[in-house]
């Protein structure tokens, strides 16, 4: 057989015997005459995906802090061409970021990495408070973590370094000492909680953890929740129940 890209003989085993191989099965090639007239025709009468809109043109704007020239769709509210130039940027605001946030013993918690160190501090009957109000001084506002008589402990997941050390620079400017913790310096404090507590996940241990969706276990009919929505139609309440499910369906009996 003549392989219809290359032109090559094959033995033509491979797929329905049109290309010798997957290469040329899977190649373009040259757009012939007609090929592109088939094409042409099947558009031909199609509505363009953005008829009867309006399209949103970008302008140029100086950035209010640096000056630096930077593009935005005209509609945006930007002013500043990066976090970093906001002076708003970064600090503790609750419930902002990706982290699991929440309140222990009334204390209120930025990430887990800021719940563990603070189970730890309080079992151990140290003195601390979140700290209150902003250091701010030159474009720059800082909110502090955690404060123990005039030490900010700043607790960190992956914020820049550079940007850390700005904030703890204006600190220290102010009369402060500045401590800044990351989950490598976290570590006692990790082992303590897993220690002392007994969780699945260690957000679990905030005052007002609820589990967010119920579910009912197809086995034994028993309702229980979890912090996701299972994609399953099937669901069990745990492995033991899923093994006596599947059991009943491939013998027909309870083992």
């Amino acid at each position: 057989m003549i392989c219809e890209r290359c032109k090559s003989e094959h033995d033509g085993n491979f797929g329905t015997g049109r290309f010798c191989s997957k290469s040329c099965a899977n190649s373009r090639g040259p757009r012939t005459k007609e090929f592109k007239k088939k094409v042409s025709k099947k558009l031909k009468g199609n509505i363009p995906w953005n008829k009867d809109k309006i399209i949103v043109q970008d302008e140029e704007r100086t950035c209010l802090t640096c000056n630096n020239v930077f593009k935005v769709k005209q509609t945006s509210k930007k002013v500043y061409c990066k976090g970093k130039c906001n002076p708003n940027w970064g600090g503790y605001r609750e419930g902002s970021g990706r982290a699991k946030t929440g309140y222990y013993k009334g204390i209120y918690c930025g990430s887990t990495y800021e719940l563990v160190w603070a189970i730890y501090q309080i079992d151990h009957n140290s003195s601390f408070k979140r700290f209150e109000g902003v250091i701010e001084d030159n474009n720059i506002k800082y909110i502090p973590d955690f404060i123990v008589d005039n030490t900010i402990i700043e607790i960190k997941g992956y914020e820049d370094e550079a940007n850390v050390d700005t904030k703890t620079k204006l600190a220290e400017s102010k009369g402060y000492s500045v401590i800044v913790l990351r989950k490598e310096d976290l570590e006692k404090e990790f082992d303590w909680v897993k220690k002392n507590y007994s969780f699945k996940n260690v957000f679990e241990l905030y005052d007002d953890y609820k589990p967010k969706y119920k579910h009912t276990c197809n086995c034994c009919g028993k309702n229980f929740t979890r912090d996701f929505k299972s994609k399953a139609d099937i669901v069990f309440c745990s492995r033991k129940c899923a093994g006596k499910y599947r059991a009943i369906i491939k013998y027909g009996a309870m083992v």
